[in-house]
């Protein structure tokens, strides 16, 4: 009987969808949207035919439709005409192209995003992890979705969660209220830090729209406020440096405190080849090595989650002078996964110490 509702319901909102779609329901995209209609609302199926009315690329490109509806959401969100006078200004409509960075609409799920059911459907390099799923997402069969890349690098749930009550208990100074997560991935260490909360503002950033779309779903199936992570399509590096240096062209969400933020960042690690390794070099992680992630960072107080085997050496070298740093390994059933730095801010010589 629940499965029958279930159907109707999947029905209904189809129906919905279509009929706000009208002409443009059988565009290739339109129709890879249309399974998820229960998880869309009518306020977004408006803003996708406004997207496919407007470029018949989106009609076609997935990619290029994702990539239209992160900057029709937030034209929507700040509100046509106002100036309320009346009248569609162009130069006001272009507004938002003034700011080299802003945070991201809600994305729709792609054919990139999946949620797997048995190991018949899952490609060979990550049934492995597959096979994990519940060790990663305690909610997985409410429908976590994720990017077959973003299984190589997801946080496992409970290693996430302790990273994020450690923080929330002070490893650094309280006065922290704003936590930036450099590489959001598929949202499992943005959805913990969410659920802690210790945090006035998260703001999560990730480049790839498919895994920014799960994470963005992730994060609605456990339950997390939709104002408590501001979510961000773009490359981490950038906005970086811009929030140092050129604070300006970033969209006002954007903007923080950087005495008041701390960055959170999980790096791609190069594939396995740190598990081959007694002790892994971490000058040649990539596309990331230790240098350029703490020169990115080092303006503020930061955490790296780095490969178990990282080099202790190499990362001794980045504590300031006349301290250590905190260093932790974290375990899922007795075993190790990762390592976590802690790493506090650069000190200028204004600063004192």
């Amino acid at each position: 009987m629940a499965t029958d509702e279930l159907d109707v319901a999947d029905a209904i909102e189809q129906q919905i969808a279509r009929d706000i779609l009208g002409p443009f329901v059988d565009a290739p995209t339109a129709q890879l949207l249309l399974p998820q209609a229960r998880q869309i609302p009518p306020a977004a199926w408006e803003i996708i035919r406004n997207v496919l009315e407007t470029s018949p690329q989106a009609r076609e490109d997935v990619t290029c439709l994702t990539k239209l509806l992160a900057s029709e959401s937030q034209a929507a969100k700040d509100g046509p005409d106002a100036d309320g006078d009346g009248d569609e200004d162009e130069d006001e409509a272009a507004e938002p192209s003034e700011f080299s960075m802003e945070p991201a609409g809600r994305l729709p799920l792609t054919d990139d995003c999946h949620h797997y059911t048995g190991k018949h459907e899952v490609p060979w390099d990550i049934q492995k992890y597959f096979s994990q799923r519940y060790s990663i997402w305690s909610y997985y069969d409410a429908g976590v979705h994720m990017t077959d890349d973003a299984w190589f690098g997801v946080t496992p749930e409970p290693v996430a969660n302790q990273i994020a009550f450690e923080l929330a208990e002070g490893y650094y100074e309280r006065e922290h209220n704003v936590l930036i997560d450099a590489f959001g991935g598929a949202g499992g260490n943005t959805i913990a830090f969410a659920l802690s909360e210790r945090w006035d503002r998260i703001i999560a950033i990730e480049r790839d729209p498919a895994t920014l779309a799960c994470a963005q779903h992730n994060a609605e199936l456990y339950g997390v406020d939709p104002g408590a992570v501001t979510w961000v399509l773009g490359d981490s590096f950038e906005y970086m440096d811009l929030l140092v240096n050129a604070p300006e062209k970033l969209h006002p969400e954007l903007r923080v405190d950087i005495q008041s933020a701390m960055v959170f960042a999980s790096p791609p690690w190069g594939g396995t080849g740190y598990r081959d390794e007694e002790i892994f070099d971490l000058s040649i992680m990539h596309p990331y090595n230790l240098q350029q992630l703490h020169e990115a960072y080092k303006k503020m107080d930061h955490v790296l989650f780095l490969p178990r085997t990282s080099d202790l050496r190499q990362i001794a070298k980045l504590a300031p002078p006349g301290k250590k740093l905190d260093v932790v390994q974290y375990c899922v059933e007795g075993a190790s996964k990762a390592m976590g730095v802690f790493i506090p801010a650069e000190q200028s010589e204004a600063s004192g110490e």
